[in-house]
């Protein structure tokens, strides 16, 4: 197959776009708007800051940051310092980042106490004594708690040396033990980002409008790797807004498909593309009801190992993904970016430039663990492993999130429904939901884990 071979650094397209367009906006976060200038002095002064801690080359450090300015400068000033930036979702609670940075062997981890009521830095402290490589929690802010190095964006660039390049950007996949590591080099990002940004037809100057968090394969690929791409302006989500004013400028939304239709509706101006992120297969329709066809991108996310971009031809139905080349947009002169296949056992099968090479295994490909629903074409839907739960952009192994939950609480039973905002929902049964929700809390579960109990009988009555 003809592949794509690119031969750039995601850190340098920051450096192109800062020095191609200093003045011009390059970050939006709750109001608060950076330029290109101001961001690449902030990477510059926050890379200082991380190489002064003097880490062993090519570390890993945790990124425990909600989707905000501050996950992307970290994301690239732990690259220019040359470590392996490592983001983690807000949702999790202690257990599962204590489990997640002893998987990535987290040397550093950097949070916020920036944001809303959640209690980050402690959270970040309490991980740190309990996991032995963990040795710098940082955070933004104040009022830190004991043991937090205090970290700020603002102040004269630190000028930190790259020793050894940056391998690339890792994140963590649900598996039955907890969480693995995967490191996606930047030509596997590349490849990723060029997928959407030619299927949703980004171009230069472009506003992306995300409410996925790059802490996740799809949120790199479908928001911060067009952004860097495109050299536009990212504008940053963490909660549902009721209006956002797209400036009349080309616009285009980014956010899980069962949320895309509520987002593209608080903006101002139609968008450009809307680009709905699937984390639970294509199995179930999803309509967009007021959105017209060719405005709309389907991202299948395909556990942490490949995303497939692809137009949408009817309103309300994503299109069937293609046996064989998937090219990045819909042009025949446009490169491959994946090739799919089917094993005898029904799975999809992939290889191509987006593909960590060490996931690679008999003939070149890599068995995703996801079904292949075809009706013997030339293309094919895609289902979910049956012991993965998609609770929105959060993936959780069943079996193991079951047996947590069993040994956290006495629960009647833990059951997983279909729904149409989350994509799964949770239900944990219980006869003293109140005790049960605050054992789960106290077990470090997440809170999106915790909030799901029920009174046992109320269930079965609803069932």
């Amino acid at each position: 197959m003809s592949g794509f071979a690119p031969d750039i650094a995601l850190s340098a397209l920051f450096q192109r776009n800062a020095t191609s367009r200093p003045d011009e906006c390059a970050l939006i976060d709750a109001g608060v708007r950076y330029t290109y200038a101001e961001a690449a002095n902030a990477v510059a002064h926050l890379a200082g800051q991380i190489a002064a801690l003097g880490l062993a080359p090519r570390s890993s450090v945790a990124l425990l940051l909600p989707n905000g300015s501050e996950l992307v400068l970290s994301l690239l000033a732990v690259m220019q310092c040359g470590h392996i930036p490592v983001p983690m979702p807000v949702a999790w609670r202690k257990s599962d980042l204590v489990r997640a940075c002893r998987e990535a062997e987290a040397a550093a981890l950097i949070t916020t106490a920036n944001f809303s009521g959640e209690r980050l830095p402690e959270l970040a402290a309490e991980a740190a004594i309990e996991v032995f490589e963990l040795s710098f929690p940082c955070a933004f802010g104040s009022d830190l708690p004991d043991g937090i190095l205090p970290l700020v964006l603002s102040g004269e660039a630190g000028g930190a040396t790259i020793v050894t390049p940056s391998p690339g950007i890792a994140t963590l996949q649900a598996s039955p033990g907890g969480v693995s590591f995967v490191l996606h080099q930047d030509e596997q990002l590349l490849a990723a980002g060029l997928g959407a940004m030619l299927a949703a037809d980004m171009r230069n100057g472009d506003t992306i409008v995300s409410a996925v968090a790059p802490s996740n394969l799809a949120g790199l690929g479908a928001a911060f790797v067009p952004w860097l791409l495109c050299g536009g302006t990212l504008s940053l989500l963490s909660d549902i807004p009721k209006r956002m004013d797209a400036s009349n400028e080309r616009c285009h939304v980014i956010a899980s498909a069962q949320l895309l239709e509520t987002i593209c509706a608080a903006l101002d101006v139609p968008s450009a593309s809307a680009v709905g992120v699937h984390f639970d297969g294509t199995s179930r329709a999803d309509t967009v009801a007021d959105i017209p066809a060719e405005r709309i991108v389907d991202v299948f996310a395909l556990a942490e190992i490949c995303v497939i971009a692809m137009p949408r031809e009817d309103r309300a139905q994503p299109r069937r993904i293609p046996l064989g080349a998937v090219q990045a947009g819909n042009g025949t002169a446009a490169p491959i970016v994946l090739e799919t296949s089917i094993s005898e056992k029904g799975r999809v099968l992939v290889r191509g430039a987006m593909i960590a090479k060490d996931a690679l295994g008999d003939g070149g490909w890599c068995d995703t663990g996801y079904t292949a629903v075809s009706n013997g074409s030339s293309d094919f839907r895609v289902s979910t492993p049956d012991e993965i739960v998609a609770i929105g952009a959060l993936r959780f192994s069943f079996p193991d999130l079951e047996r947590r939950i069993l040994a956290a609480a006495l629960v009647a039973g833990v059951e997983v429904m279909a729904d149409p905002v989350l994509g799964d929902r949770l239900v944990v049964r219980s006869e003293r939901p109140a005790e049960t929700e605050r054992a789960l809390l106290d077990a470090g579960l997440p809170r999106v884990i915790a909030s799901s109990v029920r009174k046992a009988e109320n269930v079965r009555a609803a069932g």
